[in-house]
């Protein structure tokens, strides 16, 4: 069984953000992205803003 390392330089939390964008025809599309926690204010931000 793998190990997690959970503390250390290269351990931060991270946040899933999925956005969904309604296509012309009614459908809908999905885009997702793994972001810092710190930075997940400023990247809805910009994704309200597509």
């Amino acid at each position: 069984m793998a190990r997690t390392r959970r503390s250390g330089k290269g351990s931060r939390k991270m946040a899933q953000i999925v956005v969904a964008e309604k296509k012309e025809n009614g459908s809908y599309g999905y885009r997702q992205k793994m972001v810092p926690l710190d930075d997940v204010e400023e990247e809805l931000k910009a994704a309200k803003q597509q």
